[in-house]
């Protein structure tokens, strides 16, 4: 695939990243290995290369189930099992992912960090964990998901980060806000026993998946209403800003809503004796 036929998928805010990308895909092309990316990629990159990509597999891993940011991996068809096929569904492609690592010894570039701080004398949020972590200059693509657990007055934030910064940031961290942190990192072997979204169900039901719809129903807002922060980019689909009111969306859209939070469009539930959709919604909390 040409470079110009490549970054046309992605907006052009984007092309350092795509640009990156896309030099991962042609290491593993042209040398028929396999190659990781350091960075992690949202689901308006990691959904629109599929499962496979101009003969090379795509596989994709966030460390934690339901991942937003993800680390790629771009495998030439050399290195997968042929006794297996993973082409005919979404469950067989997911045991592959967890099956190719063990038998090949396979292991993404990052690990796990958790981080935690006493949290008896104030709250805090993703905003205070990540912005003690940026305020190191470090690229926010550098690292993942952020997941925050509170237990025993103390508050643990758990985040994947690129191997090449693990050094770096046990370090240089020193504290979240003003409290003093301690930083250890975590065994990503049993996945089940790994930090998960924790999410608030909602079953809302709407004429289509246009964006405005789904918008005016999980703020209660009215559609004229939903206009004016969707054409001001304060709507974002997949983490991309979606001014396109129209715009119909797909189960697994993520939609962040400035203001009220982020949701996924989970699972489709029929349809009413209206001919209306019923979606369950899931926001993260």
């Amino acid at each position: 695939m040409k470079k110009e036929n490549f970054l046309r998928q992605f907006p052009k805010d984007l092309e350092y990243l795509a640009s990156k990308l896309y030099n991962y895909y042609e290491i593993a092309k042209d040398y028929e290995i396999i190659s990781f990316t350091d960075e992690f990629y949202t689901p308006n990159f990691w959904k629109k290369l599929g499962k496979k990509l101009d003969g090379l597999n795509v596989i994709c891993d966030g460390v934690f189930k339901d991942s937003d940011r993800q680390q790629i991996a771009f495998v030439p068809e050399s290195f997968i099992n042929k006794d297996n096929n993973f082409e005919k569904n979404d469950e067989n492609f997911e045991n592959f992912k967890i099956d190719f690592n063990k038998e090949n010894n396979f292991q993404f570039p990052n690990k796990l960090l958790k981080i935690s701080i006493d949290s008896r004398f104030r709250e805090y949020s993703h905003k205070d964990f990540l912005g003690s972590l940026m305020g190191l200059n470090i690229k926010r693509e550098l690292m993942g998901d952020l997941i925050l657990e509170s237990k025993n007055k103390q508050i643990s934030g758990y985040i994947p980060v690129s191997e090449k910064i693990v050094d770096y940031i046990i370090s240089e961290l020193k504290q979240i806000g003003r409290a003093t942190c301690e930083i250890e990192i975590i065994d990503t072997e049993n996945k089940n026993n790994l930090p998960q979204y924790k999410y608030d169900d909602k079953l809302i039901t709407i004429p289509s998946k246009r964006l405005d719809s789904i918008v005016s129903t999980i703020t209660n807002l009215s559609r004229a209403k939903v206009i004016e922060p969707i054409e001001k980019g304060k709507v974002l689909v997949d983490y991309v800003e979606e001014k396109d009111k129209s715009k119909m969306l797909e189960i697994g859209s993520l939609i962040t809503i400035r203001g009220f939070g982020k949701y996924k469009l989970f699972l489709e539930k029929g349809e009413t004796k209206k001919g209306k959709e019923r979606i369950l919604v899931k926001k993260y909390i």
